[in-house]
C-alpha cells in the first residue's frame, strides 16, 4: 500500500529527568489497519478486541472499524491492512472475495481469524478467500491434554519456526482454535504438539503473494481482551505480525547498532553521559511512541473539533444577520432603540484568529530553536551519531523555514485586513 509514512523527530532532555522537551511530528501517516465490522465478527473493535487496539495504537498505527456494507476496492486504499476477526454466520460474497484477493496481490496485508470448527462450524467461507494463497480452515477442535493453560481446548503452542514475526515469541496461547491446511508456498508458522488432537497441526499461517501478505489464525481469541492478550508472547506475536502484514518490520543493522553501543560507552568512560543519558533506548521509544500516538490523535480531535466550530461560527453569523434585521423592524414599528451590533463582523473575527495563529507559529518557533539547541548538546557529548544529528537538523532547519513563511504570509494578510478597515 502506501510507502508514506510518519517521520518524526523526538528529543529527551537530560537536565529535567528525561522529561519531554520537544516531539514535532513533520509528514506522513502511520500504517492503517481496518478491522471488518460488516460480517458480524467476534472480534470487535469496541469490545473483544478493544485491548489489541490500544495495543496497536502504541505501536504507531492508526486502527479503525471498516463498517461499508460492501468490500469496494476504493474503500480500501488507504488500508495497510484488514482484519476479520471470526466472522460468525455470515458470508463474503464472491465480488467482494475477488476485491480481497485482488487487495492483498497489489500489496494489501489480510488477517483472517477463525474459531473451533472452521468455516463450517462458524458459517462463513474465509478458506474461499484464503485457499487462493495456499491456506484454508479445517473443521476440526484443537485439544491438547498435555500442553495447555488449564484446560485441553487452550493450547499452548511452542512448535513455532523462525520468521518475521514470531521473533521474541517462545509460546503462543491459543484457545478454542481450529486447524489450518497449508499448501504452496504458504507457511506454517504455528504447530500443535505431537500429542495434540489433531496432532502437528499447522495453526498458524501466513503468506507472500505478488506485492501483498495475508495471515491465518485458527482462533480469533489469540488476541481477545482478557483471553490470549493475557499471555505474554501473544502481545508481541500481534505487534510483530501487523508490523509484517504492513511491511513496517525494519531489522537494525548489527554494525550500527555496535557503532551506537561503542559510542555511549566511551562517552560514559569518559564522564560525559549522565544516568539520564543512559537510560534504555527501548524505554525512551516506548514513551515516545505513546507520546506521538496521542499527538496524532489529539490532531483529529482538533480537526474535528475545527469542524465543529466552523458550522458553530456559520449559525451564529445566521443569528446576527437575522438579529440585526430583528432590531430595525423593531425600531422602525414601536420606536424602541436597540443595539444593532452584537456580534463582530466576520472582518473582526478573520484578524483575530490570523494574530492567534502568528502567535501560535511563533511558539512554534521558539520550541524548534530549543530542540536545536538540545541535539546540538547531545551530539557535542557523543550521545547522538553524526548521521541522525545531520538529518534531524536538516529537518528542523526546513521546518523553521516552512515556518517563516507561514508567518510572513499571515502578516501580510493581517496588514491588508487592518489597511481595507
Amino acid at each position: 500500500m502506501s510507502d508514506v509514512r510518519t517521520s518524526l523527530i523526538s528529543v529527551i532532555d537530560p537536565n529535567e529527568n528525561n522529561r519531554l522537551l520537544g516531539c514535532i511530528l513533520l509528514s506522513g501517516r502511520r500504517p492503517k489497519v481496518y478491522f471488518d465490522q460488516t460480517q458480524n465478527e467476534r472480534g470487535k473493535l469496541d469490545s473483544t478486541y478493544s485491548e489489541l487496539g490500544q495495543i496497536l495504537r502504541d505501536n504507531d498505527f492508526d486502527v479503525e472499524p471498516y463498517t461499508e456494507f460492501m468490500l469496494l476496492a476504493k474503500n480500501l486504499r488507504e488500508a495497510d491492512v484488514l482484519v476479520f476477526g471470526c466472522p460468525n454466520s455470515s458470508k463474503v460474497r464472491p465480488p467482494e472475495i475477488d476485491v480481497l484477493q485482488k487487495y492483498v496481490k497489489n500489496g494489501g496485508g489480510l488477517m483472517l481469524l477463525s474459531l473451533s470448527g472452521g468455516d463450517r462450524g462458524l458459517m462463513n467461507n474465509m478458506s474461499q478467500i484464503s485457499q487462493e494463497f495456499g491456506i484454508s480452515f479445517d473443521n476440526t477442535a484443537v485439544k491438547d491434554d498435555r500442553n495447555n493453560a488449564g484446560i485441553p481446548t487452550m493450547p499452548v503452542i511452542s512448535d513455532i519456526v523462525a520468521h518475521p514475526t514470531t521473533e521474541n515469541v517462545g509460546e503462543l496461547l491459543i484457545p478454542s482454535a481450529c486447524s489450518l491446511h497449508v499448501s504452496g508456498k504458504a507457511v506454517a508458522l504455528a504447530r500443535t504438539s505431537q500429542v495434540a488432537e489433531p496432532s502437528r497441526a499447522p495453526i498458524v499461517a501466513a503468506a507472500e503473494v505478488g506485492k501483498g501478505r495475508i495471515m491465518c489464525i485458527g482462533s480469533y481469541e489469540i488476541f481477545r481482551k482478557g483471553g490470549g492478550l493475557k499471555h505474554e508472547g501473544n502481545t508481541t506475536f500481534a505487534i510483530n505480525a501487523f508490523k509484517w502484514l504492513s511491511r513496517e518490520l525494519q531489522a537494525t543493522k548489527p554494525s550500527t547498532a555496535a557503532t551506537e553501543q561503542t559510542k555511549t560507552e566511551s562517552a560514559k568512560a569518559r564522564g560525559e553521559l549522565r544516568e539520564a543519558d543512559t537510560v534504555p533506548t527501548a524505554e525512551i521509544e516506548k514513551t515516545l511512541r505513546r507520546l506521538v500516538n496521542a499527538v496524532v490523535d489529539l490532531q483529529k480531535d482538533i480537526s474535528k473539533m475545527n469542524e465543529q466550530v466552523g458550522n458553530v461560527e456559520s449559525h451564529i453569523e445566521l443569528l446576527r444577520s437575522q438579529f440585526q434585521e430583528f432590531a430595525e423592524k423593531t425600531q422602525q414599528q414601536l420606536g424602541v432603540m436597540m443595539p444593532a451590533k452584537q456580534f463582530k463582523t466576520p472582518e473582526e473575527n478573520r484578524a483575530a484568529d490570523i494574530e492567534a495563529d502568528i502567535r501560535s507559529l511563533l511558539k512554534e518557533t521558539e520550541s524548534i530553536q530549543q530542540l536545536c539547541e538540545h541535539i546540538e548538546q547531545r551530539y557535542a557529548s557523543g550521545a547522538m551519531a553524526k548521521e541522525t544529528y545531520t538529518e534531524q537538523m536538516e529537518s528542523l532547519n526546513a521546518r523553521i523555514v516552512s515556518i517563516g513563511k507561514k508567518i510572513e504570509k499571515k502578516e501580510k494578510e493581517l496588514e491588508q485586513f487592518k489597511t481595507e478597515g
